[in-house]
């Protein structure tokens, strides 16, 4: 009977034994396959992060375009950085020189609005502004036409 019963015993302990074999191969699979899901939504969540970024390119550049080819093109505090850069190609260095952005120790988010730029950084966001709006071209009588006009640009401005 004790035979029998170690007989028994030893079934079940390779039966057991198998039943953790096939359970951990069922689960290293979908471990590969949960990697493989995973791999993959991260790379479409980078496609549609770089599809946004793309697209608020876009929309920022046709909002550019549109305001100068209507003639209202004017710079606004509440105008975000990369409106500002799609708006004027130099209104990064005029940026630049209030440290806002222009440069590479004073990088903004393109996302960053100009008004709590200024704000961050002590500035008078009127002034920073009205610098930027002379980038535009003035019709005889001095009305700002918004043309876009290549302007010479100091390399430092003093604030007395």
């Amino acid at each position: 009977m004790g035979t029998t019963l170690a007989v028994v015993a030893l079934a079940l302990a390779l039966a057991g034994l198998v039943y953790a074999w096939t359970v951990s191969q069922g689960l290293a699979q979908a471990t590969r396959r949960l990697d493989r899901y995973n791999r993959a939504l991260f790379d479409a969540s980078e496609e549609i992060r770089r599809l946004r970024e793309e697209h608020a390119q876009q929309l920022a550049t046709l909002h550019g375009e549109v305001a100068r080819l209507s003639g209202k093109a004017a710079f606004s505090p509440n105008m975000t950085m990369r409106e500002i850069y799609a708006l004027h190609p130099q209104a990064e260095e005029v940026l630049a020189r209030f440290h806002i952005g222009g440069c590479s120790s004073c990088a903004a988010d393109l996302d960053d609005r100009l008004d709590q730029l200024c704000r961050a950084s002590g500035l008078d966001v009127e002034h920073v502004v009205g610098s930027l709006n002379g980038l535009f071209g003035s019709n005889r009588n001095g009305v700002h036409n918004g043309e876009i006009q290549r302007v010479k640009l100091p390399n430092i401005e003093f604030n007395v």
